[in-house]
């Protein structure tokens, strides 16, 4: 991404979401591909302070804070939507981080979901009327909320919302962030550094493409 002048726009800063149940790969592996193509990435918990949280198979994370004020970027995982206690279905009932999200896209944040964090953005009402995928086993749920699910989409760039299917697909979706402010070859390199072959095409809208 380039700003008016044709220079490359400093990336944005991305708080990668860690709530009790979230599942590990949905926010660990877009963190590492994210981290090491140099975007500013950090831990940021809800609800509260600096503190530990658990993950859905038992990771315990150690968060650097809570979601900031204005971050760039928020990568929002899925995790304990269809198993009781902790996770996304919790946290669709709390109702008080899909009102953060919903704040903070207002504000300008990009949002990214990985897997079930879709259901937790079309809870909020993001999602309606608007192009997104998630995991495959919840995409008729994500259709009954309003969304135009693309089910044979891996990852969809709708501009300031982004979503991914199921937990490798966020890998895909770090990977096409990469490609957006860094381009191509940046993009390239950063799959060829997990020796992953993507899978899938990359939905880009016509939103998507305006914003870069």
């Amino acid at each position: 991404m380039t700003d008016t002048n044709g220079a490359r726009a400093p990336l944005p800063d991305v708080d990668v979401l860690f709530f009790d149940g979230f599942d590990e790969l949905d926010s660990i592996g877009p963190w590492e591909v994210l981290a090491a193509a140099g975007f500013p990435v950090r831990a940021a918990g809800f609800p509260g302070e600096a503190g530990t949280v658990r993950a859905s198979n038992g990771l315990r994370v150690v968060t650097d804070g809570p979601l900031g004020d204005a971050p760039g970027l928020v990568i929002v995982p899925g995790g304990g939507y269809w198993d009781p206690g902790a996770g996304v279905r919790q946290q669709i009932a709390d109702g008080a981080l899909a009102a953060r999200l919903v704040a903070l896209h207002a504000a300008g944040t990009v949002l990214a979901s990985v897997c079930t964090g879709a259901m937790l953005l079309s809870a909020a009402g993001l999602l309606r009327d608007r192009p997104a995928v998630t995991n495959k086993l919840a995409l008729g749920l994500l259709a009954r909320d309003g969304a135009q699910v693309r089910q044979e989409a891996r990852v969809v760039d709708d501009g300031d919302i982004i979503t991914a299917g199921g937990p490798m697909a966020g890998v895909d979706l770090a990977v096409r962030i990469v490609e957006r402010y860094l381009g191509p070859d940046a993009a390239l390199a950063a799959a060829g550094r997990l020796e992953h072959e993507q899978r899938g095409p990359v939905l880009v809208t016509a939103r998507a493409r305006a914003a870069v």
